[in-house]
């Protein structure tokens, strides 16, 4: 499959999959509404964010958003969504490698992730590509959903 996607630039076109996307994985509709929101931020400044979209068959099957912090020189991913139709075939892979390499030309020293310490899929994933957990954060997401951040030193 991953030969078959291709990691494009995020453009206004792709915002309905966004929605798609997230609705297919169960999301909360405060989040979906956050991330739709991140995606008409985002894509307005290029030299911090960096926006990229999966494609397959011309079809938007996951996103990256990334954004370079200039104090710390380091990258944060905002956000990372795969269709679950689409899991365990290298997408989210694709998109991290994206991410990193958008990292790497800011010059950043790493790139770091929050999930939820629910997020167990995404924890493992994060772990299996070479992320170390950093610190757990209480009450991140909301009262009863502690946060955890990964990080990856360059």
């Amino acid at each position: 499959m991953k030969s078959r996607v291709s990691i494009v630039d995020y453009s206004n076109e792709h915002r309905p999959a966004i929605r798609r996307i997230l609705e297919h994985i169960g999301w909360a509709e405060q989040y979906i509404i956050a991330s739709e929101y991140n995606a008409d931020i985002f894509s307005q400044n290029s030299n911090i964010y960096g926006i990229y979209v999966a494609i397959h068959s011309d079809i938007a099957i996951g996103f990256i958003y990334v954004q370079f912090h200039v104090w710390n020189q380091l990258a944060q991913i905002q956000g990372l969504a795969v269709d679950p139709t689409y899991h365990r075939q290298g997408i989210a892979r694709a998109l991290v490698d994206k991410a990193e390499a958008f990292a790497l030309c800011k010059k950043a020293r790493g790139i770091y992730v929050d999930t939820p310490v629910s997020n167990a899929l995404g924890r493992s994933f994060y772990e299996a590509v070479g992320y170390q957990c950093a610190y757990i954060m209480p009450r991140y997401y909301e009262d009863t959903l502690d946060g955890v951040t990964y990080q990856n030193f360059f």
